[in-house]
């Protein structure tokens, strides 16, 4: 779905003021995605470190809007993505980065605060590609001339996207970015995306798979329970200030420790394979 000028001006002035501090001032756990060189800025889980950021999502319309299109009384953030400059394009690939949520549990995002250029660079989606059964759930890079993908490789929907512009898909679905073809973009690209989770989501355990990425928090929640947590903050139909309160007094974020033993069970694991199709969208053009 795009939506077109959901954000006012000021709205995109105030992010894109937002962002330029963020890469001012970079915050250490950008570094793995910066030194990919797949963009000049590039974080997860952004509104944990900064506060601009985290307040568009208390007291901007983005949570209203997600839960109208996922029919839901309940908007939290799963886990979110500020991306800056791209230096390469997206093969055809589908989200596994969500969080600990399932794929009907989720809502994809995109903010866009720059317009889209003219020859490269727009969003294309295979039309009700989520409802496929063939590629695996821990699949990032999606070859959609194999078998299965039949009914869905040739109905394409591209969006050009202007600044205060969203984009709404489901998380299964396949989709790329085209780049330039000489790998140099010549406008500002910036945008805020993510995963939303809609009411009645539970915590769903991904240690051991390459989905752990976007669940690296010390929160203490176990498999099978609600996903009620300031780790998750609601957003609609209200910001809970108890949650905001935990974040600024530093109670939210990464855990060493649970990095150490989250990544450590993809080591072990057959579906190791499968995460790292991540590193071949990272190696795409």
């Amino acid at each position: 779905v795009h939506i077109k000028g959901v954000f006012d001006e000021d709205w995109v002035d105030y992010l894109r003021k937002a962002t330029a501090h963020q890469v001012d001032e970079p915050h250490f756990w950008a570094f793995a995605g910066t030194a990919s060189k797949l963009y000049d800025y590039i974080q997860r889980n952004i509104w944990q470190t900064n506060k601009a950021f985290a307040n568009f999502y208390y007291h901007s319309a983005m949570g209203h809007v997600l839960a109208q299109c996922g029919r839901t009384d309940e908007i939290r953030v799963s886990t979110d993505l500020l991306m800056v400059n791209p230096n390469k394009g997206f093969k055809w690939h589908q989200d596994n980065q969500n969080g600990p949520i399932t794929w009907e549990e989720g809502i994809r995002f995109w903010i866009t605060m720059d317009e889209t250029p003219k020859d490269y660079g727009a969003p294309v989606y295979l039309k009700e590609s989520h409802c496929n059964d063939v590629v695996d759930e821990q699949a990032v890079f999606v070859d959609i001339e194999q078998q299965g993908l039949e009914a869905y490789r040739n109905r394409l929907a591209e969006f050009r996207t202007m600044p205060g512009d969203m984009l709404i898909w489901h998380p299964r679905t396949i989709h790329k970015v085209d780049g330039p073809s000489d790998g140099v973009w010549t406008s500002y690209r910036r945008v805020l995306g993510g995963t939303v989770a809609k009411g009645g989501t539970t915590y769903t355990d991904k240690t051991g798979s390459g989905g752990v990425l976007s669940d690296l928090g010390r929160h203490g929640l176990e498999d099978g329970e609600k996903l009620d947590s300031s780790f998750f903050p609601i957003v609609y139909p209200a910001f809970n200030k108890n949650e905001a309160t935990e974040r600024d007094e530093g109670n939210v974020g990464r855990s060493p420790r649970d990095i150490l033993s989250k990544m450590g069970g993809l080591a072990g694991k057959a579906s190791g394979d499968k995460f790292f199709s991540f590193f071949k969208v990272l190696g795409s053009r």
